[in-house]
Formats: structure tokens, sequence, C-alpha cells
């Protein structure tokens, strides 16, 4: 019986979002559910928050059509 090797490429961005979950986890999980919750949702607004800002910023150094 033959097999056939399958080899798995995973992205680097991927690795990325995976050390980046990781890292994120360790960092609450010894924190209750409810705190874990809050923190979870005080950092995504933080995040959206810059999103916009940077959004913000782009918008305004594009050049405005005539």
């Amino acid at each position: 019986m033959c097999h056939a090797s399958l080899e798995i490429k995973v992205s680097n961005a991927q690795i990325s979002v995976w050390e980046w979950k990781d890292k994120a986890y360790e960092e609450i999980k010894h924190l209750p559910i409810l705190k874990q919750m809050h923190l979870i949702q005080e950092r995504t607004k933080q995040t959206i928050a810059q999103i916009n800002m940077n959004k913000a910023k782009n918008k305004a150094s594009l050049p405005t059509a005539r």
C-alpha cells in the first residue's frame, strides 16, 4: 500500500494570526469569564477606533476630485 505525502502550506499571515490569538488567550485565561469578555470587548473597541482613525487619515490624504 502506498501513502501519498500531503503537504499543507500555511501563510505567514495565518501563522501571525495564530500566534496573536495564542498570546491574547494566555493573557486572559486565568481571569473569570466575565472579566475575559469585558477585556475582549474593550480591546475590540480600541481596535475599531484605531481602524476608523486610520481610515479618516487615509481619506483626508487622498487628492480631491475636480
